[in-house]
């Protein structure tokens, strides 16, 4: 609320934050432009033998998810760890991605041009990566297979494969920026970065700009309704998860279970598919979560557009970047014990990553220590993540309704049911963290 009187009060210009999306091209300086292609390759070199090399431990190695290195990198170093280096650094994924990289060494390997069969449906927009992110969601959150390595790397193949076949059919670049779920995701995180992270492409150079955190989440470009629905499915998603550790998540499986149509509903379900009752409750509520969200939103910018007088629905679309940094907030504490904990795993399986009883290099006995964290540091830190990052948000949003509508008057009232919305997710974010952890 201070935050949103501060900007009311003093952030009148229709230039206001004009210096906040000012940026440095950091490959103008002759040092670091020597070093970037040669560091991006090694990068590369690196992400593409760890990818085999998780895959093969998948397949090959111990059954034990504590003994085999494909769950703890996976789970925590990729998904985790990456998406906190993409947040707080800098989309690294665009250049360390291996699917890219390997596809194209085999084009070249069987001296096939590059050039893709057919054209990217426009109709299609985003629509996949929004499909295969709620898919991969479904496996962090539902899936009972989801530490059982050989399960882990059938599924880590099944999607590079798909990505393969995708950029045979529409190309490298199309499908990584309409329809690989995890490319957008990181490339969603990487906006909130300090530095613009771009691989160098046939028809676009490398990029490394520095810039203020969350000035990417300002841009010009037109958000479709299918890149706000992905937006809204992450926010929807990693909120979905702290939810469903949380004591009323309990009460709800149990009012389930004791409600005869819901549960014959779910054993009918369950009976079917192969999936128990406790899996379909999950998925239903995962699937109500991310069209609560959607509509919630639409009907929060249906009103700020009624409000500021505009009628162009990508002024509403364009405000979904400016929930991002209460996402990544929350993002970074709800994930962050996880990562300072589990992912100390990661210590003894770099010596024996099958768990074949290697030593490779002298650390397979590391003990881990899960009380790295306290509970006061972690809660402390998480509340001052969450109210930073919805400070950040209010400034987004700000920035964006200034550029966008044309009186100051217009620009305060478009803002009071953004505030309304930020509050209440800020507030549901902070309930969350606030919540014993049940399992």
């Amino acid at each position: 609320m201070l935050t949103f009187a501060a900007l009311a009060l003093f952030a009148r210009r229709h230039d206001f934050g004009a210096s906040f999306l000012r940026d440095t091209d950091l490959l103008r300086f002759a040092p670091l432009r020597r070093i970037a292609h040669p560091l991006a390759v090694v990068l590369r070199t690196l992400g593409c033998a760890l990818f085999v090399l998780t895959l093969a431990t998948g397949f090959l190695g111990n059954s034990d998810a504590y003994a085999n290195l494909i769950v703890t990198m996976v789970w925590v170093l990729w998904w985790v760890g990456m998406a906190f280096f993409c947040a707080l650094v800098g989309d690294l994924w665009e250049v360390v991605n291996p699917l890219p990289t390997l596809y194209r060494a085999v084009v070249r390997a069987i001296g096939c041009r590059e050039s893709p069969g057919c054209a990217y449906p426009a109709w299609l927009g985003a629509w996949p990566a929004v499909v295969l992110f709620f898919a991969f969601a479904w496996a962090e959150l539902v899936w009972q297979d989801k530490d059982l390595p050989r399960a882990l790397a059938t599924a880590l193949l099944a999607y590079a494969a798909l990505s393969w076949v995708g950029m045979l059919l529409f190309g490298v670049e199309a499908w990584r920026s309409k329809a690989d779920a995890f490319a957008m995701a990181f490339r969603v995180l990487g906006r909130f970065a300090p530095l613009e992270m771009r691989s160098s492409t046939p028809t676009e150079p490398a990029r490394l700009r520095l810039r203020p955190y969350a000035a990417g989440l300002l841009t010009n470009e037109p958000v479709s309704n299918s890149m706000a629905a992905f937006v809204l499915l992450m926010l929807a998603t990693v909120t979905f998860d702290g939810f469903h550790e949380t004591p009323m998540m309990d009460r709800i499986g149990t009012a389930a279970q004791t409600s005869r149509p819901v549960a014959e509903a779910l054993f009918a379900l369950s009976s079917a598919t192969g999936l128990d009752e406790t899996q379909w409750l999950y998925t239903v509520l995962l699937l109500l979560f991310a069209l609560a969200f959607v509509l919630i939103f639409r009907g929060v910018g249906a009103w700020m557009l009624r409000l500021a007088g505009s009628s162009n629905p990508g002024d509403l679309n364009a405000m979904v970047w400016s929930l991002v940094p209460i996402a990544v907030a929350y993002h970074l504490a709800h994930y962050v014990s996880m990562l300072l904990t589990t992912g100390q795993f990661i210590i003894p399986l770099a010596s024996d990553p099958f768990g074949w009883g290697w030593n490779l290099f002298g650390t397979r006995g590391r003990a881990v220590d899960l009380g790295i964290v306290s509970p006061a540091v972690y809660w402390y830190g998480a509340v001052v993540l969450i109210v930073v990052g919805h400070v950040l948000a209010v400034v987004v949003a700000h920035v964006e309704a200034t550029r966008r509508f044309a009186s100051h008057r217009a620009v305060l009232l478009s803002q009071l049911p953004m505030l309304v919305l930020m509050v209440a997710y800020t507030s549901l974010s902070l309930w969350i963290m606030a919540q014993p952890i049940v399992g």
